[in-house]
């Protein structure tokens, strides 16, 4: 009940509050003549969020189920009862809170990581939407953004198409990232329908690309038959530069895989999983930008690592990173393109070169002390907790990570 008054109160704050305040900005509308376009923002939002937070509900499905080799159709139910959740009390995040976080059933407790996962998936996948549909996202997307206090969402089937095509995209980097923060080698299937449907609409619809692969942009009509070409060419660079970066980051996050010798060893598979990792965000914003944003997820990975989710290992800490940088980035993609320090369509050799480099130096932060995947899974209930604090406080001294 709490919780919704909150809501109510922050809505009416935006409303009013911003009417009110660009009004007195400028001397054509009245506070009355704003309401109409700040209640639309509000609905825009809450739409998204809701519609976020419902696909971070079915993410906690697919992360607790995959690994298991159980399906992901069927109502939820209480991991501890296994009893069926009303529909009332599987809405996502309030749904927890209604429910004082007890099963209805048993009267056992809910892990709070459902609403957490919940509200962060929602948030971000709500941020990359707000994002596009108000122009303020995408290079190219918009030759001239009509800001100001009318400002509105354009909803068209090109906007909502390439929306699609991110929301997935992101939404299946945050099931990997998921995933392997539990410790838990992630499913075939997840990898194949993730990076196959990504890698197909791309093919299938060059636009999505956004960017091309070229160190210079070609792209300002995208006509041509051409154009498929590039797709191509841009999904097997997306995936050639993944691999390497993947390579590169073995002795940080697995030092001792070697797929020739031991392709089933633990190790193996935690650099196949990283590569998956790497890959996914590859092809969503293409290989000079995936160099940056694979290095800033591993520089946020160690405070995720230290202080947030402690029961996780390095390489789970980077892969619930790649996500939020993945997110940063499609929201702030047009802005990205423009500096010069950060690679992208525009972007000089050196540049590129500069950060390949500092994919490199990634041991230097990162030192996994878990790289032989010699820790067992973490289980739904032990995740976001600091269970093992007292241990890692021991090795601190001697890891980076």
């Amino acid at each position: 009940m709490i919780s919704l008054v909150g809501v109510v109160f922050a809505v009416a704050a935006y409303i009013f509050g911003l009417s009110a305040w660009q009004a007195a900005g400028t001397d054509y509308y009245q506070s009355d003549d704003l309401i109409i376009p700040r209640t639309i923002d509000v609905i825009v939002f809450l739409w998204c969020f809701w519609v976020g937070s419902s696909i971070g509900s079915f993410l906690n499905v697919v992360v607790w189920r995959m690994p298991r080799g159980q399906g992901v159709n069927g109502r939820s139910y209480c991991p501890r009862c296994h009893a069926q959740l009303k529909a009332r009390d599987n809405f996502p995040v309030f749904g927890w809170l209604a429910l004082g976080g007890k099963c209805r059933s048993c009267r056992l407790p809910i892990s709070p990581r459902y609403p957490i996962v919940e509200g962060i998936v929602g948030a971000s996948l709500t941020l990359v939407a707000i994002g596009q549909l108000y122009q303020l996202s995408l290079p190219g997307q918009s030759t001239h953004w009509h800001g100001g206090p009318l400002w509105a969402p354009v909803v068209d089937t090109p906007v909502l198409v390439v929306l699609l095509f991110h929301g997935f995209g992101l939404a299946v980097s945050w099931a990997m990232g998921l995933i392997r923060m539990d410790r838990n080698t992630l499913p075939v299937r997840l990898v194949q329908i993730g990076l196959g449907v990504v890698a197909v609409a791309i093919l299938a619809l060059p636009p999505l690309m956004i960017v091309t692969w070229q160190m210079v942009d070609g792209r300002p009509l995208w006509t041509g038959s051409s154009i498929y070409v590039d797709a191509l060419v841009r999904v097997l660079t997306s995936i050639a530069a993944a691999v390497m970066i993947g390579r590169s980051l073995a002795p940080a996050f697995c030092p001792a895989a070697d797929p020739k010798t031991d392709p089933l060893g633990n190790s193996t598979r935690r650099l196949i999983d990283l590569i998956a990792i790497i890959t996914l965000p590859s092809l969503v914003v293409g290989w000079k930008t995936v160099i940056a944003v694979t290095v800033v997820a591993t520089i946020l990975a160690v405070p995720i690592r230290r202080w947030v989710i402690r029961s996780t290992d390095g390489l789970g800490a980077f892969a619930i990173a790649m996500p939020i940088v993945l997110t940063l980035q499609l929201f702030a993609w047009r802005m990205m393109e423009s500096l010069s320090w950060w690679p992208g369509s525009f972007s000089g050799p050196w540049v590129i070169l500069g950060w390949a480099g500092a994919i490199l130096l990634v041991p230097l932060w990162i030192r996994d002390r878990d790289a032989a995947g010699t820790l067992p899974p973490v289980s739904d209930e032990d995740s976001f907790t600091d269970e093992d604090d007292d241990d890692d406080e021991e090795n601190d001294e001697d890891e980076a990570l």
